[in-house]
């Protein structure tokens, strides 16, 4: 297993992984509405602007080169994205990219000492038993469900 930065070049089979992933396990919980908010939030031309812009920093994880895990950070300390494929989940590979996201918090703004996600009710459960605590109830904004959440070190 591998983690490592996700440049412009590899960006597209990054997005299209989350896109997968969504796809699979998060359409059920969402109105037409989210579903394309999420769409057009990861469409390539706007996530590349924001690598560029240096406001994104994505990282994937692969296995025998294989893509199956990407974990993106949205300004100084907010997971923006978190994905991993359906056969690759309880691994450790969510864990060891959130390990990753922190790592680059603590090295780049360590007076932060805190990470913030805003969690798919899938994953409300995951980012719990990672050492999240819930910010408040679920809320739902542009037709996207989420608990905002955060983790401090």
């Amino acid at each position: 297993m591998q983690i490592c930065k996700i440049g412009v070049a590899q960006l597209r089979e990054a997005l299209a992984l989350v896109w997968e992933v969504f796809e699979e396990y998060e359409v059920p919980d969402y109105e037409e509405m989210g579903i394309q908010t999420f769409r057009h939030f990861i469409e390539y031309d706007n996530i590349v602007k924001k690598v560029r812009q240096g406001e994104m920093k994505f990282w994937g994880c692969y296995l025998n080169g294989l893509l199956v895990g990407v974990i993106a950070l949205r300004g100084e300390q907010h997971i923006s994205l978190l994905f991993v494929r359906g056969q690759f989940h309880r691994l450790g590979i969510a864990r060891r990219l959130v390990r990753v996201a922190v790592a680059e918090v603590e090295e780049k703004e360590p007076e932060i000492r805190a990470v913030t996600v805003n969690s798919s009710p899938y994953a409300v459960e995951f980012y719990e038993r990672t050492g999240f605590v819930a910010l408040g109830p679920e809320k739902k904004a542009d037709g996207i469900r989420f608990t905002s959440m955060r983790l401090r070190f």
